[in-house]
């Protein structure tokens, strides 16, 4: 008997010992490093099942803040937690997420949010995501802690420019940054990239063309250097030039043109007016109507393109704050919606058809990507839009359209999502301007339709 006693405490040790062993969690993310727009894969092994985790992701922005992420999980009956399908119980992000570590992101910790949003309209300069340089490489810190203790750690790096230095560009009419190919990748079709209504230049989505081998331009339209200082009459011959500088520079005989919000007007009227030049077209959130100017008072008031000196004609009916009361210039978050000011005006076939944008006049393909929970402005009838014009020309087969049914206008940017995501504070405006969109629908909407733009540029000769 005493021989099985010992026998049997001894057998106890031996499982004691592995079930000590088996709780020395492992923290990994892969790829350990890679693009922004890629895969965040983020695995806890070895817990005990049940056992609720904390996981944070803190990075640095370059302006000395740290953004971090947090989600709150339960290890599975195997002792694991994959961020790919386990839902996030509370934290900066709530329900299954694969980039929710990414995308949530928030200055301070989730507890405190109320009183960042409350100091928000007094200091608009703190922003509702990380200002991130294109050409950095950014270190983010993974940490997994229960009850406060931390239990693992991991970290990874992601950018978005793989080793690309950009160019200024500053020629007759042209302003803006190239962004050649990145080495070792197989060359695609080169890309005219215009921002929207904030102005500037969007050099982040031209880094992550040029990261998958499309050299990319990101053209100013205004604001932007010696640019004008609103987006009112610009003349669309600018992206003509644009185009043939990127022709120029890297060989092509055509190139695609993308455009965000605004910039999805610009990039439309381009590739119609000027179908030599361009081989195919992404909008963002777009409209499929020429709207007015815009200034600081919000009014769109007066043309915001002009053709060969001449102002284009522009939406003149129940569009934006033409027609809405004092909440347009919102002081504080969610701020003004929009999108109920355009409903009547951009379903109506008779406007569509005397200021809508000709895409018929294309010589290839164009991509629209629509929000359906846009708040800005109705993206998802403008995306539809454009795919019902050229189907009544006889050119379905031209157009591509994908609505993100829970999506906001933050669907155009990669990587965006989380609780400040449906909304933002307009440079132009000066005001706060919902957004809209579910957290998390704009962040996974955002990778899926970012994905869709590579592909779709892939098949552009």
């Amino acid at each position: 008997m005493r021989r099985l006693i010992v026998w049997g405490s001894t057998c106890l040790l031996v499982i004691s010992t592995a079930l000590a062993d088996s709780q020395q969690p492992e923290l990994r993310i892969t790829p350990a490093s890679g693009l922004i727009d890629g895969p965040f894969h983020v695995v806890v092994r070895d817990l005990v099942p049940g056992t609720r985790v904390k996981l944070s992701a803190s990075r640095p922005d370059d302006r000395g803040r740290t953004w971090t992420a947090v989600g709150d999980y339960l290890a599975d009956a195997d002792g694991r937690i994959d961020v790919d399908v386990a839902p996030s119980l509370g934290g900066s992000y709530e329900g299954v997420s694969p980039h929710g570590l990414w995308c949530s992101a928030l200055p301070v910790e989730p507890e405190r949010l109320s009183a960042y949003l409350d100091e928000l309209p007094k200091h608009p300069e703190l922003g509702t995501a990380p200002h991130l340089d294109v050409s950095a490489l950014y270190t983010v810190e993974l940490r997994a802690s229960v009850d406060g203790k931390a239990i693992a750690h991991a970290t990874a790096t992601r950018t978005y420019a793989a080793g690309i230095k950009p160019e200024e560009v500053t020629v007759p009419g042209v302003r803006g940054r190239f962004f050649p190919a990145a080495a070792g990748v197989p060359p695609g079709v080169p890309v005219l990239v215009l921002a929207g209504s904030g102005g500037g230049l969007m050099d982040a989505q031209a880094a992550l063309l040029a990261s998958h081998g499309h050299p990319a331009l990101a053209q100013g339209i205004f604001d932007y250097k010696d640019l004008p200082p609103t987006l009112r009459n610009i003349p669309i011959e600018s992206f003509r030039a644009g185009a043939r500088w990127l022709e120029q520079r890297t060989g092509a005989r055509r190139v695609a043109v993308m455009g965000t919000s605004r910039g999805s007007e610009a990039a439309g009227l381009a590739a119609s007016y000027f179908p030599e030049d361009f081989a195919a077209a992404v909008v963002y959130v777009p409209s499929h109507l020429s709207n007015g100017a815009i200034d600081e008072s919000v009014h769109n008031e007066g043309s915001a393109w002009t053709y060969e000196g001449k102002p284009l004609p522009w939406d003149q009916g129940e569009t934006d704050s033409n027609n809405a009361d004092a909440s347009v210039h919102a002081s504080t978050p969610p701020g003004f919606l929009a999108t109920p000011y355009y409903l009547k005006t951009w379903s109506d076939p008779h406007i569509a058809a005397t200021i809508g944008i000709p895409y018929e006049r294309m010589r290839g393909p164009v991509l629209a990507i629509g929000a359906g929970a846009d708040e800005m402005w109705p993206s998802f009838i403008g995306a539809e839009q454009i795919g019902r014009r050229l189907a009544a020309h006889g050119k379905a087969d031209q157009a591509e359209v994908h609505i993100y049914s829970g999506a906001g206008h933050m669907v155009s940017r990669v990587g965006t999502g989380g609780p400040l995501s449906p909304f933002v504070y307009h440079p132009v405006a000066k005001d706060f301007e919902a957004t809209g969109g579910l957290p998390v629908a704009n962040c996974e909407g955002s990778y899926d339709a970012w994905g869709k733009v590579i592909e779709f540029l892939a098949r552009v000769k």
